[in-house]
């Protein structure tokens, strides 16, 4: 198991074991459809989107899925205070998001229950 992989399973084992239902279940709802938000709006925007929803723990787990692979450290820091404009490894970054993504999905429907919330 990779570094991203154990670390997408620890996220996701916090969020089950400190959250309420409901805040489970908008976990889940949300790292469903971050994929293809980020496809569509890239990565700024969903940053953007999810720090005003108040997804600040989604967010913090996509910063470290990207240090990980990146050695990024507080990329959505940077969209967010603005500074991010200029970062020449914009799309490795984007790629690292969506591969955290993947696995954050895969988690979230295992311990938070996605099938039975369908």
């Amino acid at each position: 198991m990779t570094e991203v992989i154990k670390k997408a399973v620890e996220c996701v084992r916090e969020i089950d074991k400190t959250s309420s239902k409901e805040k489970k279940d908008k976990y889940l709802s949300t790292v469903k459809g971050l994929a293809s938000m980020i496809i569509q709006n890239g990565l700024y925007g969903t940053i953007l989107f999810l720090k005003v929803k108040g997804h600040d723990e989604l967010i913090k787990h996509l910063d470290t899925l990207v240090q990980i692979q990146t050695g990024e450290e507080n990329f959505s820091q940077q969209v967010i205070d603005g500074t991010a404009e200029q970062n020449s490894k914009y799309f490795k970054i984007q790629y690292a998001a969506l591969e955290g993504v993947k696995w954050l999905r895969r988690y979230a429907d295992i311990y938070l229950g996605g099938e039975e919330n369908d």
